[in-house]
C-alpha cells in the first residue's frame, strides 16, 4: 500500500470513529475553511413548484448546480491536499493527532455532504418537472 492510500485509510478510520461524537456539534459557518473556499449550494425550486418551471428555468438550474460542483469540487480537494499534508507531519514527527486535523476532516465530510444532498435537491426538482412537461434530459 503506498503512503497516500494509507493515509486515506487512517483518515476514514479516524473519521468514522469519531463522526457520531462530531455529529452533534453545531455545523461550522460558510466561510473558508483551512485555506479552502466552501461554496455556496444554489437554491433549487421545490419539487412542487417544477410544474410551474420552463425549460429555460431548468437550464438555469442546471448551470448553477454545474458551477457549484466545479467549486464544491476544488474545495473538496483543497481539503484532501490540506489532510493528507497534517497527515504526512503527523506520521513524520510522531506527533499525536490534533483538534485541528479532526476537524479539517469534519469538513470535508460535511462539504461531501453538502455536494451530495445538493445534487439530490437538483434530481428532483428535475425529475418532478419532467413528471409534468417531458423529458430536458436530468439524468
Amino acid at each position: 500500500m503506498n503512503l497516500p492510500a494509507a493515509l486515506a485509510a487512517a483518515c476514514v478510520i479516524v473519521f468514522g470513529i469519531m463522526a457520531p461524537a462530531q455529529a452533534q456539534g453545531p455545523a461550522p459557518a460558510a466561510s473558508p475553511v483551512y485555506g479552502c473556499a466552501k461554496p455556496q449550494p444554489p437554491v433549487f425550486p421545490t419539487p412542487a413548484a417544477a410544474a410551474g418551471l420552463q425549460a429555460a428555468d431548468i437550464d438555469q438550474a442546471r448551470y448553477a448546480r454545474d458551477s457549484y460542483f466545479a467549486a464544491a469540487d476544488a474545495n473538496l480537494a483543497c481539503l484532501d491536499a490540506d489532510i493528507e499534508s497534517r497527515m504526512r507531519t503527523l506520521f513524520a514527527t510522531g506527533a499525536p493527532m490534533d483538534a485541528s486535523l479532526r476537524a479539517a476532516g469534519v469538513a470535508h465530510e460535511q462539504a461531501s455532504r453538502e455536494r451530495a444532498e445538493t445534487h439530490e435537491r437538483f434530481l428532483r426538482m428535475c425529475l418532478a418537472y419532467e413528471d409534468a412537461k417531458g423529458p430536458v434530459g436530468c439524468r
